[in-house]
Protein backbone atom coordinates (compact mmCIF):
# COMPACT_ATOMS: atom_id res chain seq x y z
CA UNK A 1 0.00 0.00 0.00
CA UNK A 2 1.63 3.01 -0.93
CA UNK A 3 -0.63 5.87 0.30
CA UNK A 4 -3.74 6.41 2.31
CA UNK A 5 -7.05 6.10 0.22
CA UNK A 6 -8.73 8.48 2.10
CA UNK A 7 -11.68 6.65 3.04
CA UNK A 8 -12.15 8.72 6.14
CA UNK A 9 -10.57 11.51 8.57
CA UNK A 10 -7.25 10.98 9.50
CA UNK A 11 -7.24 10.02 13.48
CA UNK A 12 -4.57 12.53 13.79
CA UNK A 13 -4.14 15.54 12.44
CA UNK A 14 -0.63 17.79 13.39
CA UNK A 15 0.40 21.04 11.99
CA UNK A 16 4.13 21.85 12.86
CA UNK A 17 6.30 24.85 12.58
CA UNK A 18 9.87 25.32 11.40
CA UNK A 19 10.92 24.74 15.41
CA UNK A 20 13.30 22.53 16.67
CA UNK A 21 10.42 21.05 19.07
CA UNK A 22 8.44 20.02 16.50
CA UNK A 23 9.54 16.10 16.77
CA UNK A 24 8.75 16.20 20.06
CA UNK A 25 5.23 17.77 19.25
CA UNK A 26 4.64 14.80 17.06
CA UNK A 27 5.90 12.25 19.33
CA UNK A 28 3.48 13.61 21.54
CA UNK A 29 0.59 13.75 19.23
CA UNK A 30 0.62 9.74 18.32
CA UNK A 31 1.15 8.84 21.68
CA UNK A 32 -2.96 8.70 22.12
CA UNK A 33 -2.80 6.53 19.56
CA UNK A 34 -0.88 3.78 21.31
CA UNK A 35 -2.58 3.87 25.05
CA UNK A 36 -1.01 0.39 25.38
CA UNK A 37 2.24 0.71 23.31
CA UNK A 38 2.28 -2.01 21.23
CA UNK A 39 4.61 -3.76 18.52
CA UNK A 40 4.99 -0.66 16.45
CA UNK A 41 4.08 2.25 18.61
CA UNK A 42 8.34 2.76 19.06
CA UNK A 43 8.62 2.46 15.09
CA UNK A 44 5.55 4.84 14.71
CA UNK A 45 6.87 7.25 17.08
CA UNK A 46 10.85 7.13 15.78
CA UNK A 47 9.82 7.27 11.83
CA UNK A 48 7.30 10.04 13.09
CA UNK A 49 10.16 12.30 14.66
CA UNK A 50 12.61 11.44 12.05
CA UNK A 51 10.15 12.55 9.05
CA UNK A 52 9.56 15.91 11.34
CA UNK A 53 13.03 16.56 11.31
CA UNK A 54 13.71 16.37 7.62
CA UNK A 55 11.30 18.89 6.97
CA UNK A 56 12.56 21.08 10.10
CA UNK A 57 16.41 21.13 8.72
CA UNK A 58 15.88 20.65 4.85
CA UNK A 59 12.75 23.43 4.35
CA UNK A 60 12.05 26.72 4.12
CA UNK A 61 8.77 26.16 6.63
CA UNK A 62 6.99 23.69 8.89
CA UNK A 63 4.65 20.91 7.33
CA UNK A 64 1.48 18.16 8.58
CA UNK A 65 1.54 15.32 10.34
CA UNK A 66 -1.28 12.77 9.90
CA UNK A 67 -2.00 9.26 10.68
CA UNK A 68 -4.87 6.90 10.47
CA UNK A 69 -5.14 3.83 13.17
CA UNK A 70 -6.23 1.53 10.01
CA UNK A 71 -4.41 -1.84 8.94
CA UNK A 72 -1.93 -1.28 7.99
CA UNK A 73 -1.55 2.05 10.13
CA UNK A 74 -0.53 5.39 7.87
CA UNK A 75 1.55 7.87 8.77
CA UNK A 76 2.14 11.10 6.17
CA UNK A 77 4.49 13.91 6.59
CA UNK A 78 3.79 16.52 4.05
CA UNK A 79 5.89 19.20 3.38
CA UNK A 80 5.67 22.52 1.05
CA UNK A 81 9.64 22.19 -0.30
CA UNK A 82 8.99 20.29 -3.32
CA UNK A 83 12.24 18.73 -3.87
CA UNK A 84 12.42 15.01 -3.12
CA UNK A 85 13.74 13.66 0.44
CA UNK A 86 17.31 11.90 -0.44
CA UNK A 87 19.24 9.47 1.93
CA UNK A 88 23.29 10.65 2.05
CA UNK A 89 25.13 8.25 0.97
CA UNK A 90 27.29 7.57 4.31
CA UNK A 91 25.48 8.84 7.87
CA UNK A 92 27.89 10.71 9.78
CA UNK A 93 27.99 12.53 12.76
CA UNK A 94 25.67 15.34 11.97
CA UNK A 95 22.67 13.24 10.36
CA UNK A 96 21.63 11.60 7.36
CA UNK A 97 20.18 8.49 9.22
CA UNK A 98 16.46 9.16 9.09
CA UNK A 99 15.78 7.97 5.48
CA UNK A 100 17.54 4.87 6.62
CA UNK A 101 15.83 4.50 9.72
CA UNK A 102 12.49 4.88 7.89
CA UNK A 103 13.31 2.29 5.77
CA UNK A 104 14.49 -0.56 8.38
CA UNK A 105 11.45 0.45 10.69
CA UNK A 106 8.61 1.34 7.72
CA UNK A 107 7.34 -1.48 6.20
CA UNK A 108 6.79 0.39 2.77
CA UNK A 109 7.77 4.15 2.65
CA UNK A 110 8.16 6.26 -0.24
CA UNK A 111 7.10 10.05 -1.49
CA UNK A 112 3.85 11.50 -3.21
CA UNK A 113 5.08 14.94 -5.24
CA UNK A 114 2.31 17.50 -4.64
CA UNK A 115 1.55 20.51 -6.56
CA UNK A 116 3.08 22.96 -3.77
CA UNK A 117 4.76 20.31 -2.04
CA UNK A 118 5.37 16.33 -1.60
CA UNK A 119 4.07 13.92 1.22
CA UNK A 120 6.90 11.22 2.37
CA UNK A 121 4.76 8.27 3.81
CA UNK A 122 5.14 5.19 5.74
CA UNK A 123 3.05 2.07 6.19
CA UNK A 124 3.18 -0.40 9.66
CA UNK A 125 1.71 -3.67 9.42
CA UNK A 126 -0.27 -3.67 12.94
CA UNK A 127 -0.54 -7.28 13.49
CA UNK A 128 3.46 -7.61 12.94
CA UNK A 129 5.31 -9.81 15.75
CA UNK A 130 7.87 -7.95 17.91
CA UNK A 131 11.03 -9.61 17.27
CA UNK A 132 11.84 -9.90 21.09
CA UNK A 133 8.88 -12.43 21.58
Amino acid sequence: MSKHDGRHDPDVSHEFGKDPDAPRAARDALRRLFPNDGAIADDVTLVASELVTNVVQHTDAGGVMEAWCDDPFVLKVTDFDIAPPSTQAEADEHGGRGLHIVDDLADDWGTTPRQHGKTVWATFDRERVDPAD
